[in-house]
């Protein structure tokens, strides 16, 4: 009886251990999209990234639970998306996936649906997927009203009935909507409290030379306004000016509109932000590269790239490096408080060279960003990051893959016997090179 007893608990242990927690799906991002709309189920995005302490946390607690994995079972089909590898940079500029763990649901036809993020309790996740489920099943859910849109973008009541749910889901990036019913509604006076909470309410959609802008700048600070810009709302509108800034700026870069990028540069001082030709050069930098226009964002950058880098004296800043290294080894509590200049030299130059490498098309190009890497591994010996930094540009943009994972092999090593945040990242990396696989640099 012992014996049947075992037998019958061991052929049980995989259905109990299917049953709990989430089922992610290990195929493509399109399969598992697929797999949604055939169940006609809704498709959960867990976008998170191997260093990520949160991520690992409701990995390791909420996403395991039974009753999280029963609700699962009956309501999503879910993916882990690595932002940082292989399908999932793409992901995480597609679906504007920032804080980490960033999660998106989306329907079968690949509408967002709601989005939230962070490491919280199971009641609260629960309570987040539940939410984006109501969302989903009332007639007027965001995908529903996103098709409506197109036709319905000159009918008031329409368009802020759009406008309130684009809010409730948490969605970003519809200045355009808002913009539209400020054009068209007729119902709420520009003095009225109900403007004041609107634009509050939507303060980060809010962007230079537009409708809700033109409105702010006739009433702030005018007697009505003064009755209901208070507590909350009037820390809203300090923090405004600045927030328009990057509001606008993304806009630009969403758009490739140079004309915003200029009303930018000609309004940033009202936010205090001093603009003057460094920072117009900084901001077309950080547009370029953004919108991926490379041959402009390479003919910006080179000259000053190569001239920083070839100024450096590595040679003097190895030594003081190994001299703090040295120093930190005996305990030297000064060296231990602080990191050497050396250090920041040669992240300096990696970012350099991330950003550069974006648009490594050339044999030139590509020969460039691996020796303007060298530099920066060489300033900091045995530095597990900069050692796997190294090792990707080697194997992307080198002659010699063999030397390249040799290099993320001693980085990993590395990162374990300093036990660096970034050992996961390293391992993850390595075994896509080793089975030829292609890496992003990140």
């Amino acid at each position: 009886m012992k014996k049947i007893y075992s037998i019958l608990t061991l052929m049980a242990l995989p259905v109990l251990l299917m049953a709990q927690g989430i089922h992610f799906e290990h195929g493509t991002f399109n399969e598992a999209l697929a797999k949604a709309k055939k169940e006609n189920k809704l498709l959960f995005i867990d976008g998170y990234a191997v260093w990520c302490g949160p991520c690992k946390k409701m990995a390791k607690t909420v996403f395991l639970e039974e009753e999280v994995g029963k609700y699962f079972d009956e309501h999503f089909v879910a993916i882990k998306v690595d932002v940082e590898r292989g399908e999932g940079p793409t992901i995480k500029r597609k679906y504007g996936i920032s804080g980490l763990p960033g999660y998106v649901i989306v329907d079968g036809d690949d509408n967002v649906i709601y989005r939230f993020s962070g490491s919280m309790p199971t009641e609260r996740f629960l309570e987040n997927l539940e939410t984006a489920r109501v969302n989903n099943s009332n007639s007027n859910n965001i995908a529903a009203l996103a098709q409506r849109y197109t036709q319905e973008y000159e009918d008031e009541q329409f368009v802020r009935l759009y406008l309130n749910k684009l809010k409730e889901s948490n969605s970003t990036g519809y200045t355009d909507v808002l913009e539209q019913y400020l054009k068209i509604q007729t119902n709420i006076s520009e003095s009225s409290k109900e403007m004041v909470e609107l634009l509050a309410n939507h303060n980060e959609q809010i962007i230079y030379g537009g409708k809700a802008d033109e409105i702010i700048q006739r009433n702030y600070g005018s007697d009505a306004w003064k009755l209901y810009v208070r507590k909350d709302i009037r820390e809203i509108f300090q923090k405004l000016p600045r927030k328009m800034v990057e509001t606008s700026t993304n806009y630009a870069v969403a758009k490739k509109d140079t004309v915003m990028l200029e009303l930018v540069l000609s309004r940033a001082g009202e936010a205090g932000v001093k603009v003057d030709e460094q920072q117009r050069k900084r901001t077309y930098t950080f547009f370029y590269l953004q919108t991926g226009q490379g041959e402009k964002y390479k003919a910006m950058v080179h000259d000053d790239n190569e001239a920083y880098i070839s100024s450096i004296d590595v040679d003097e800043l190895r030594s003081y490096y190994l001299e703090w290294q040295i120093r930190c080894k005996e305990g030297d509590r000064r060296a231990l408080s602080q990191k050497p200049f050396s250090m920041r030299r040669s992240q300096e130059i990696s970012s350099m060279v991330y950003s550069y490498a974006q648009f490594a098309n050339t044999k030139e190009d590509k020969e460039t960003v691996t020796r303007w890497m060298k530099v920066a591994y060489d300033i900091i010996p045995g530095d597990s990051k900069i050692m796997s930094q190294y090792a990707s540009v080697l194997y992307l943009y080198g002659d010699n893959k063999e030397e390249a994972i040799k290099i993320m092999e001693e980085a990993y090593q590395a990162a374990v016997e300093s036990e660096s945040k970034n050992e996961d990242g390293i391992k993850a990396d390595l075994a896509l090179m080793k089975a030829n696989k292609q890496i992003i640099l990140k």
